[in-house]
Parts: structure tokens; sequence; C-alpha cells
């Protein structure tokens, strides 16, 4: 079942005032295509389908409902011969109002993606004077959402997590809000993991690379002039390191006797490389 079969379904659990189940069915008629002199809309979600049939015959409007199987897919297709009650729009000035009227228009033409794949809500009303319309109320109730075209149908949408969240809620869909919520929270939990680990591993290599580089220069050195050629204090170091290439600075530092710090290994260590360089321009080996 897709993100926006769930969306529908626990709107369709929604409760509603008679009132408020009279806008709803407003903003369903508003969303549907025109179709002779009646409307229509098809959907896979068999839920919305039957209740906005159940919602007609309670308020005594004229419709009827088809399913028709393709394959593995079934779908409903909804019609209702008059188009006169979706003629004239109610009064959403109030939130209440307007959240059952958007109610009624997602699930008619309401599509989600799902969240683990990224955040994307869509009215697709088709008509560009219909979104218009929608995207005016929308941003009466303080959301927004942004105007596009599909293959000459316009929509609706919403891509921001928040926003989609809040807009939601605002249609009574909270447990798929939470959902949206709890979602984002999880990819930016494995993010920061991602990115810590990515940097450890990073500062590995360049720590290995660095080890590696400096035993090179020390087994030169011991090649071509023996590890006496160095200075006490620079011999002891090469030693550890030639004997550890695992080691960090700090262990090394350690190991000494006495023992010094991270940086005084470092500079010990620079000092090994630059004799290790000299000694390979003058032997003709750089």
């Amino acid at each position: 079942m897709s993100f926006a079969s769930d969306i529908k379904i626990e709107l369709c659990r929604a409760e509603h005032s008679r009132a408020q189940l009279e806008i709803l069915l407003k903003g369903a008629f508003f969303a549907m295509s025109e179709d002779g002199g009646g409307l229509v809309f098809s959907t896979e979600c068999k839920k919305a389908a039957v209740y906005i049939k159940q919602a007609c015959e309670g308020a005594k409007i004229d419709c009827g409902l088809s399913e028709n199987t393709f394959r593995t897919k079934t779908v409903y297709t909804f019609r209702a011969p008059d188009k006169k009650y979706a003629e004239t729009l109610p009064d959403c000035s109030d939130d209440a109002e307007f959240g059952a009227f958007l109610r009624g228009v997602f699930l008619v033409c309401g599509l989600a993606a799902n969240p683990e794949k990224g955040y994307q809500l869509e009215f697709f009303l088709h008509e560009k004077e219909k979104c218009e319309i929608l995207l005016r109320l929308i941003e009466e109730h303080g959301m927004t959402a942004k105007l596009s075209s599909r293959r000459g149908s316009f929509f609706l949408y919403v891509k921001d997590s928040e926003q989609l969240s809040d807009m939601l809620t605002y249609m009574g869909a909270m447990l798929r809000a939470v959902e949206i919520m709890n979602v984002k929270i999880y990819k930016e939990v494995r993010n920061n993991v991602n990115r810590s680990v990515n940097c450890e591993a990073a500062n590995l290599n360049k720590t290995i690379t660095a080890a590696q580089k400096q035993k090179e220069d020390i087994d030169y050195i011991t090649e071509k002039m023996g590890i006496g050629f160095l200075r006490d204090d620079l011999a002891g170091v090469a030693e550890i390191r030639s004997g550890g290439i695992e080691l960090s600075l700090s262990d090394i530092g350690k190991k000494l006797d006495p023992p010094i710090s991270r940086s005084g290994v470092n500079h010990r260590l620079r000092r090994i490389s630059e004799i290790a360089d000299r000694l390979r321009k003058e032997n003709g080996d750089l």
C-alpha cells in the first residue's frame, strides 16, 4: 500500500461534524474532473472511494461507484451525474472548515511520496485555475505550496518536510505527520553517523599514509647511512616508528624515555624526513 493511501485511510477515519462532512464533500467535488454534465474521479484507494460515495449518499447526492481490475491493479471510479454541488466554494475562513475542505481535496486528487525516498505531497487538480484557487486558500491559512505542471496538467506540491508534516496535521492525518518527522530524525542521525565515520576513515587514511612515509624515510637513512647517523633523540623516535607503523604520535611519545608530547614527536619525525630528503637529493634519488 502506498503512503498516499495510508494518508487517505487515516483521513477517512477522522471524525467530522455534519457541517464539516458537507465541506469535505465540497472539497472532494472541487477536486474531481468534469465528465459531460457530471463529475468523476478514479483511485486505487478503495477506502477513499467508498467513503466519498457513502458521504454523498448521506447528503442525498446521486452518485455511483464502479470497480475495474487491470492485471494486478484495481481501480475504483466514482461518478456524480450532476456537477452543481461543486459550483460554489464553501466558506473556508475558519481553520477547521478549511481543514475539512482540504481533506476532501486530498481524498480525490492527493499524492504523496514515501518519506523514506523523499518528501513530496501533491494536489493533482489538472486545471490551473483550480490550483490557483487552492493555493490562495492554503496561503491564507499560513501554509505554502508551489504550482507546477506535468504533461499539460497542473498541480500543487509541497517538498519541505516540516511544511508537509504541518499540512498533514492540518488535514487530520496526525499519524502520518509523525511518521514523516520520525523518518526525518532517523535520516539526520544516520547522516551524522555516516559523516563521522567518513571523517574518521579519512583521518585514519591520512595518518597511515603519513606513517608509511615516515618509515620509508627512516629505512632510507638506515640503508644509506645507518641508524647511528641520526642523533640520539631522533634515533629513538625512528626506532619506535619503524617497529610500529600503527602507533599514533602520542603512543610514540609515551614510549620514549623520558616521554615527550605529540607535537614533540611530530617535530622529530619532520626533522628525520628533512634529513632523508637531503640524502636523496645528494644521492640523486629524488
